[in-house]
């Protein structure tokens, strides 16, 4: 009975993916190994009418960003280490359509964002609703940024 009891508590511990948490300001590799971005907000709604692609490198401008989609939780950002990038798809009549960053990457001392838009397939069911999807990402970097 014991054995049973022993096993699964054995099994918890040997499978627990720890890590020693890091200071800021310290000297680890973890660091560099930090992603190239992050998605910080996306939705379906209340994003712009027509479709655009920012580059935000400053607080102003971020701060008139997020309230242009009603959205009060502006993140803080390092513009000296950091850029945001805003993707819209513009008004659609249905639901199913999204954009997104699908891939980032880093050549010749500058940012390439791989943009990504998905539309409903057909014969998919799809909400009868105007939509105007939108992706805001904070980008590791303070590089000119291209899109793709």
């Amino acid at each position: 009975m014991k054995k049973l009891f022993i096993v699964p508590i054995i099994a918890m511990i040997v499978s627990c993916n720890c890590k020693k948490a890091t200071v800021a300001g310290e000297n680890n590799t973890d660091s560099a190994k930090q992603p190239l971005f992050e998605v910080l907000s996306e939705s379906a709604y209340q994003g712009r009418e027509t479709e655009s692609f920012e580059v935000i490198k400053d607080g102003a401008s971020l701060n008139a960003l997020y309230q242009s989609i009603n959205n009060e939780n502006v993140p803080e950002i390092d513009f000296s280490k950091q850029r945001v990038v805003a993707l819209f798809l513009g008004q659609r009549n249905s639901g199913g359509y999204a954009i997104k960053v699908k891939n980032v990457t880093e050549k010749d001392n500058k940012i390439y964002v791989e943009v990504e838009k998905t539309s409903p397939k057909a014969g998919e069911n799809a909400t009868m609703a105007i939509t105007n999807p939108y992706s805001i990402a904070k980008i590791n970097s303070a590089k000119e940024v291209i899109f793709k």
